[in-house]
């Protein structure tokens, strides 16, 4: 196979699909804490063992506290909850896993959609839901919209981490949209990917 699979988005248009994924997962959680901090970044796209440069593989990271994170809301309601939710979509379930560790159960919980975006809840010493684009064609950096995030992060902040995708700062008229989560308030309820290696110091 000499190219990459075709996609349904470039990297511009698959920013707001995957940040949507987020807001309808965390609508099926029950007294939804509020996450700690978001990131935007890219893992390289390969075929016969070469990066090609043409391709990205988008990955939006969700993170609870540390603290939050060793709740029994988190490490087993919210996987019970996602499974639920995730099958209801119609998203294939492609990895639900738990290993013990000394102290405490790690819980993997993976779904893959029909449109290419995967979505990945891991609860290790951190809690966090990972969306993954598959591989897509990259995108001028000029294209790229600022999407504000979820989950009651506030945009812009230090919390909020795509700032290398906006050298010139946040666009304050796109960072002004509201999140239905900023308040605090409890949301009463409503891959196939390999585990993303940066998380193996955190599960």
């Amino acid at each position: 196979m000499n190219q990459p699979p075709e996609s349904e988005y470039t990297q511009a248009e698959a920013y707001a699909p995957m940040e949507a994924a987020v807001a309808e997962s965390i609508a099926a959680l029950p007294d939804f804490p509020g996450f700690g901090s978001r990131s935007w970044r890219e893992n390289p796209c390969s075929h016969n063992g070469v990066d090609d440069p043409d391709y990205t593989n988008i990955e939006i990271t969700y993170d609870f506290s540390e603290e939050i994170s060793q709740s029994d809301l988190l490490r087993e309601d919210y996987v019970a909850a996602l499974r639920e939710f995730w099958k209801s979509q119609g998203y294939e379930i492609t990895d639900d896993e738990e290993r013990q560790r000394e102290t405490r159960v790690d819980r993997s919980l993976a779904a893959e959609r029909k449109d290419g975006i995967s979505l990945w809840y891991a609860v290790g010493r951190y809690a966090g839901l990972i969306i993954n684009s598959g591989c897509v064609p990259v995108s001028d950096p000029g294209e790229i919209e600022y999407i504000p995030p979820v989950g009651g992060i506030e945009p812009g902040s230090d919390k909020d981490n795509v700032d290398r995708y906006f050298p010139d700062g946040i666009p304050t008229d796109q960072a002004a949209a509201i999140d239905p989560f900023a308040d605090g308030q409890a949301i009463t309820a409503l891959i196939p990917f390999q585990s993303p290696q940066t998380y193996d110091d955190l599960l």
